[in-house]
C-alpha cells in the first residue's frame, strides 16, 4: 500500500495545542494553492513506487477550502491517484453543512475525521476550539446522512476535565456510532499558546493519575462497545481501521504535497517541505528559487528504531520475522534481552512472531519503547 497526504495549512482560530503548521485563513490565497498543490502532485505522484491506495487530506482546516476549489484540487489529484479504497478529509464540526457534506462525497470524499475534542463546552473554550457540544452533535447528523465511514477524534487531560466529564463526553461519542474514534492525551509542545499559559501559572497541568484513569476507561467503555483498538490512540469497529494511517505505522510510502507535509520512500529516504505557504507557492507555480524542501537518508539504527516505535503502538505488536530479516539475528537477540524485564512484569507479550505490548504496558510505552532502542 502508499498513500498520498495533502496539507492544507489555513484555519480560522488557531488552537492553543496545535504545533503544526498553520496559519491564518484571511491569509491564505486558495487559488494559488490549489495550483501549487497539483502542480506538486504532477511532479511527485508519477514518481511513487507503488500506486497509491489511500489519499487524505489533512492541516490546519481543511474543510475551509471553498467548494470549487476543494472540486478542482480533487478533481486534479484523482486524475493522478486514480480510485483510491480511502479517501478521507479532516473537517471542523462548524464547516459542516448539508452542501458541503454532498459536495465532498460527489468529490470522492468515502472518509470523513472530525475533530470533536469534547463535548464539554467549557473543555472546548479552555483550549479555543470554534464549535460546541450542539455543533458537534449537528454536523454529526450531517455527516452521517452521507457517509458510511466516519471517525471522531478526542481528548483527554483538558484543562478543567475530570474523570467525570470525560466519561461524559466518551458516553456522547459513543452515542452517536462512528466507524472510528481517535483518542489523544493533550500534549504541551513547545512555542504552543498552551504551554505558555501552563508555564505563566494561567492553568494546571491534568495530574498523570487522572489522565491514566481517563485513558483506562476510554478503553474499556470503546471495547464494550465493540470498537478494536488497533493502535494505541485508535479504535475501529471491525473493517474500519484508518487505512491511511495504518500505512504509516507498517513503514509503507507515502508522499506529502503541500507546505510543511512529509513524505517518505518506504525505504530510507524521508522529505519534508518547507513550512512557508508563500514560498512553496512561488516554487510550484512559477518555479521561483529552489525547492523548498529537504531531505534525509534514514541510518540502520534509526530504521530499527522506528520501526520498533510504529509497530509497538499496534495491535499485532512488532513481526519479529521481518525484524529479523532487516536487521539480522543479532539485533533481535538484543531486542529480546531489553523486552526481558517487560515481559516478566507482564507489560509485553512474546509470541514466536510478534512482541506486542500488553494493556498495562501501553501505559508506560513510551518508556518501554525507549529501553527497546
Amino acid at each position: 500500500m502508499s498513500g498520498v497526504y495533502v496539507h492544507v495549512p489555513f484555519c480560522r482560530r488557531r488552537c492553543i495545542y496545535c504545533d503544526f503548521y498553520s496559519v491564518g485563513e484571511r491569509l491564505a490565497p486558495w487559488s494559488d494553492y490549489v495550483s501549487a498543490l497539483l502542480g506538486e502532485a504532477r511532479v511527485r505522484v508519477p514518481q511513487m513506487v507503488v500506486a497509491p491506495t489511500t489519499l487524505y487530506i489533512g492541516g490546519g482546516t481543511p474543510s475551509l477550502i471553498p467548494a470549487d476549489e476543494f472540486a478542482r484540487l480533487s478533481k486534479g489529484l484523482s486524475a493522478l491517484t486514480g480510485e483510491v479504497g480511502e479517501f478521507t478529509i479532516e473537517v471542523n464540526p462548524d464547516d459542516v453543512t448539508e452542501d458541503m457534506a454532498r459536495l465532498w462525497r460527489g468529490c470522492g470524499v468515502n472518509r470523513l475525521s472530525m475533530g470533536v475534542q469534547s463535548l464539554d463546552d467549557g473543555e472546548l473554550r479552555a483550549i479555543c476550539r470554534r464549535h460546541d457540544a450542539a455543533q458537534a452533535r449537528k454536523a454529526y447528523e450531517i455527516l452521517r446522512r452521507h457517509f458510511g465511514n466516519i471517525s471522531l477524534d478526542l481528548m483527554f487531560g483538558l484543562p478543567g476535565q475530570t474523570v467525570e466529564s470525560f466519561r461524559r463526553s466518551v458516553g456522547g461519542v459513543v452515542s452517536m456510532n462512528p466507524e472510528h474514534i481517535s483518542a489523544y492525551s493533550l500534549m504541551y509542545e513547545e512555542r504552543t499558546a498552551l504551554t505558555r499559559m501552563r508555564d505563566s501559572g494561567m492553568i494546571a497541568e491534568a495530574a498523570e493519575e487522572d489522565s491514566q484513569t481517563m485513558f483506562m476507561e476510554l478503553s474499556e467503555a470503546l471495547s464494550l462497545a465493540g470498537y478494536e483498538q488497533y493502535e494505541i490512540s485508535n479504535y475501529s469497529k471491525p473493517g474500519y481501521r484508518s487505512q491511511h494511517n495504518s500505512s504509516y505505522w507498517r513503514g509503507e510510502e507515502y508522499v506529502g504535497l503541500g507546505a510543511a507535509a512529509h513524505s517518505y520512500d518506504g525505504a530510507r529516504l524521508r522529505k519534508a517541505n518547507h513550512p512557508d505557504y508563500k514560498a512553496y507557492i512561488d516554487y510550484w507555480l512559477a518555479k521561483k528559487g529552489e525547492c523548498p524542501a529537504e531531505t534525509e537518508t534514514l541510518s540502520d539504527d534509526e530504521l530499527r528504531e522506528e520501526m520498533i516505535m510504529t509497530r509497538l503502538r499496534t495491535r499485532e505488536g512488532l513481526p519479529l520475522a521481518d525484524f529479523t530479516a532487516r536487521f539480522g539475528e543479532s539485533a533481535t537477540r538484543r531486542l529480546l534481552a531489553a523486552a526481558r524485564p517487560w515481559l516478566t512484569a507482564r507489560h509485553l507479550t512474546l509470541t514466536p512472531a510478534h512482541l506486542t505490548l500488553t494493556q498495562t504496558g501501553i501505559m508506560i510505552s513510551d518508556e518501554i519503547i525507549l529501553s527497546l532502542f
